[in-house]
């Protein structure tokens, strides 16, 4: 089947196209990708893990056209943690903010005291007018997810910051996934490294040079072994399994309110919601999304 040019396509078609395909989406489209992926990659304004490295510089571009956005700024909040893309937890809030779906974006925030101990993101669906209320995340999380004990981790030194981070990102995948584009955020691949600052090395891309050092082409390369305990979270392996609740509102997809009521009509209002639960029922609902699916309004 051939493939619609860009010029048989109406403007609303090509747009459409444009967000699920990105550059694949047409072959002028995939040719301009490649050569504007070579001019970025020659020049020394790109970060570093661009430069001379116009496979990482085509992956960017892609991941720009889908959103719709400006290469540069993608590669400037683009990096990668072991092999994990993942977004910066700035440019995280400001996805959210810029997608247009929502109005009155805001942090809520609970104290014990002057130490911050719980944090979520809230904001109201504009077609709507509906809140949405994003997954606290609590100092208890962040304690059972031992993300205060790694070493150099953000969240001993800069606390109130991986707060709203963490709620971001919550938020983005409860209630708008698209804009993360599939990609982690800050903090949550260091988590599993263990470190506080981006690795970028290895880069996603390679470029293969003949002996005279002219670039010919771009092709993947695997990650470089890594040594026992470099990404490793005791019992999980090399993925971090996010808490029960969180991985029940992604299989069911729903919001954590949601979750609530369905939990309150599956036990007859015994249960009021999620927290009144102790961590072996948590995990085992979480095992066995089924049962809660009907109760999802």
């Amino acid at each position: 089947m051939n493939t619609p040019t860009t010029e048989s396509l109406t403007l609303q078609e090509q747009g459409q196209q444009l967000s699920v395909l990105g550059a694949f989406a047409n072959s002028e489209q995939f040719q301009m990708a490649t050569q504007a992926a070579e001019m970025l990659a020659s020049s020394s304004m790109v970060p570093a893990a661009y430069q001379n490295n116009p496979g990482s510089c085509f992956i960017a571009i892609n991941t720009a056209l889908r959103l719709r956005m400006d290469p540069l700024m993608v590669m400037q909040n683009l990096y990668v943690v072991h092999g994990t893309p993942s977004w910066s937890g700035k440019f995280a809030i400001a996805l959210i903010q810029t997608c247009g779906k929502f109005t009155g974006i805001k942090f809520e925030e609970r104290r014990a005291g002057e130490r911050l101990v719980e944090m979520r993101l809230v904001a109201t669906k504009k077609e709507t007018g509906e809140e949405c209320r994003g997954v606290w995340v609590t100092e208890e999380m962040a304690k059972k997810e031992k993300w205060l004990e790694k070493n150099g981790s953000k969240w001993a030194t800069m606390p109130e910051l991986m707060y709203r981070y963490r709620a971001a990102a919550f938020f983005a995948r409860t209630e708008c996934p698209e804009v993360l584009n599939g990609l982690s955020v800050e903090g949550e691949a260091e988590d599993i490294a263990g470190k506080s600052q981006p690795d970028i090395k290895p880069p996603l891309f390679k470029s293969r040079e003949i002996s005279g050092g002219d670039v010919v082409d771009a092709e993947k390369v695997a990650d470089s072994p890594r040594q026992l305990g470099d990404a490793e979270v005791p019992g999980k392996g090399d993925v971090e399994v996010p808490p029960p609740h969180i991985r029940l509102m992604e299989v069911l997809s729903c919001t954590e309110d949601q979750l609530n009521k369905a939990i309150a009509k599956a036990s007859g209002d015994k249960v009021k919601g999620w927290h009144e639960l102790n961590d072996k029922q948590k995990e085992k609902l979480a095992a066995n999304p089924d049962k809660l699916q009907p109760f999802i309004g």
